[in-house]
């Protein structure tokens, strides 16, 4: 009956705890994305969709500067700021794929903590979704923020 079920739903009896070592770095992955999350609330979305990260002391984009055109990371940040507040469309509009990458740091800040504090890996949840299905999915989403970026910019000039 077990062969017929997903991976996910078989039960491993015995299942190995994570090392002190691993929950560690799990604990690590954790705050460093909520240290991610924290910074995006800290910081005020900029109005012009791009710009958010110099409230951090980090120079404007010279892609931008320079072509007139974003570059692939333009409104990432503003994003994250959007989507921390709950603004999910405005985090939409400034940088899709970043709002995609606000839920996946999510994820990983409750996931890392749950391997942390339980011991018990992740791994087989990751391995359920083939590697191919991954680039297909992220490569293409990435691209599509990218293009979405650049006609924002260019019909708000």
């Amino acid at each position: 009956m077990s062969e017929l079920a997903p991976p996910i739903y078989v039960r491993l009896d015995g299942q190995p705890r994570m090392s002190v070592l691993e929950r560690l770095l799990a604990l690590a992955i954790s705050a460093g994305c909520l240290a991610v999350l924290i910074t995006a609330a800290m910081i005020t979305p900029d109005a012009r969709g791009v710009g958010t990260h110099e409230q951090l002391g980090m120079q404007p984009c010279q892609f931008i500067a320079r072509t007139g055109l974003p570059c692939a990371g333009c409104g990432m940040t503003t994003s994250f700021a959007h989507f921390v507040r709950g603004q999910f469309m405005q985090s939409f509009i400034a940088q899709p794929f970043a709002m995609v990458l606000a839920i996946a740091t999510c994820v990983a800040f409750w996931g890392g903590l749950y391997c942390a504090i339980t011991g018990k890996a992740s791994y087989r949840l990751l391995k359920i979704i083939p590697m191919k299905a991954h680039l297909l999915f992220w490569l293409p989403f990435g691209l599509f923020g990218w293009a979405w970026k650049m006609v924002w910019v260019i019909s708000s000039h």
